[in-house]
């Protein structure tokens, strides 16, 4: 009957180090690789939050100045009158008690 032998060549402590050491550093090559690409993803998603929350400062800003603007004094009683048809009481319709 016919044997095949196989045997791994006899290679010293120093060339299986070797390879290793090489292997780790593929391995690690890689994983830098990786590890730049997701901070580079990270980096793009915060410049594009950050420009939405510009935006939405902006509009938040324009809002303010217009519900400033709607609430003024001027334009309730402007509101009022024509809604309403509510107006300031008339010197005459003015009942005034004073208290002793």
């Amino acid at each position: 009957m016919f044997r095949l032998k196989l045997s791994l060549p006899r290679w010293n402590g120093s060339v299986w180090m070797l390879i290793l050491v090489a292997f780790l550093l593929l391995l690690s090559a890689h994983l830098l690789v990786q590890v730049t690409h997701q901070a580079r993803s990270h980096q793009v998603r915060l410049q594009t939050l950050e420009g939405e929350r510009d935006a939405l400062q902006v509009e938040w800003g324009r809002l303010l100045l217009e519900e400033s603007v709607l609430v003024t004094p001027v334009r309730l009683e402007q509101l009022a009158a024509e809604r309403f048809d509510l107006h300031l009481p008339e010197a005459p319709d003015l009942k005034i008690k004073v208290i002793q």
